[in-house]
């Protein structure tokens, strides 16, 4: 008997935990209007998954809607799909959470306006439920190429643009890259790893940035371009020496000209990667040479 009295005791201890998942129904007949929800679980920073795992809405007390969650594998997320009753626009609605792993019922602070036939959420921005609240910020503080210094960067209107030497390579690269503070970042609506990811900068990619509470999603245009293999320097005018233009490149034998108002003022050969035009004035000097022109300032 004693194997069957321990299955017994198994079974009257077991009871009592499946019992407290709450027992939230809705009485839907007694409502005229909807809204609805995709939205996902947060409690303490951690986003809840798995089926045990519930939310309810509720106005004052009484139960508007329910949802266990559902897995969205395509997104590798846990969603709760909930349907919201109402009797009128501006409702104030409150929600609970179940959490299954804790086995405890947690009050959300953040209320929601009922809005008839309205929706919130989706699979990329779904609707965050969370206690306490998530942050509502999406950017990025650093852009960088894994093992590739640029010669130049710029950073305007959301479109990063990395001028690397003309021998590199377009692709595949690595991106490496700091959002702020809960935030996610995303390529082809994948979750994307800073320093585990190869990108092919062929053609110009983006990225984009989703705050913790998945409320906001910022795009970033990241771009490779290739620098010529000619390089051009100058040196001003100073107390001790004339002006001068250097040009530096895989170019020997190719002849570079010097214009100045529009007139040729000298034309040289570059020799051992180089082209030297000394002696210069102040003034607007333009660098011309087959499928390339410079415009160069002498201060």
């Amino acid at each position: 008997m004693k194997p069957l009295t321990s299955l017994l005791v198994t079974i009257w201890l077991w009871i009592p935990c499946l019992a407290q998942s709450p027992d939230w129904n809705v009485a839907e007949q007694d409502f005229e209007h909807t809204m609805s929800l995709v939205a996902f679980l947060n409690l303490d920073g951690r986003t809840l998954e798995g089926l045990g795992n519930k939310v309810a809405a509720f106005v004052d007390g009484e139960c508007r809607g329910v949802s266990s969650l559902t897995e969205v594998k395509s997104h590798q997320e846990h969603l709760a799909y909930l349907t919201l009753f109402g009797h009128s626009n501006n409702e104030v609605m409150t929600f609970k959470i179940y959490d299954a792993t804790n086995n405890q019922v947690v009050d959300v602070d953040q209320p929601l306006v009922f809005r008839i036939n309205s929706h919130r959420g989706n699979l990329l921005q779904p609707y965050s439920i969370a206690q306490p609240t998530l942050r509502a910020s999406a950017s990025i503080t650093e852009v960088t190429l894994s093992g590739i210094p640029p010669l130049e960067k710029s950073n305007e209107n959301a479109t990063i643009v990395f001028r690397v030497d003309h021998s590199t390579s377009l692709g595949p690269h690595t991106l490496l890259f700091e959002p702020v503070e809960g935030a996610q970042v995303f390529w082809n609506n994948q979750p994307l790893a800073s320093g585990d990811n190869q990108l092919d900068f062929s053609q110009p990619i983006t990225i984009q940035v989703r705050s913790e509470d998945r409320s906001l999603l910022r795009s970033w245009t990241i771009v490779i371009e290739r620098m010529g293999d000619l390089l051009v320097y100058k040196r001003n005018l100073s107390c001790l020496e004339a002006g001068a233009i250097k040009i530096t490149g895989n170019r020997d034998g190719q002849s570079f000209s010097l214009v100045r108002a529009g007139q040729v003022i000298s034309t040289r050969p570059m020799v051992n990667g180089e082209v030297l035009f000394e002696s210069l004035f102040q003034g607007e000097y333009i660098v011309r040479s087959d499928a390339f022109e410079k415009q160069v300032f002498i201060e």
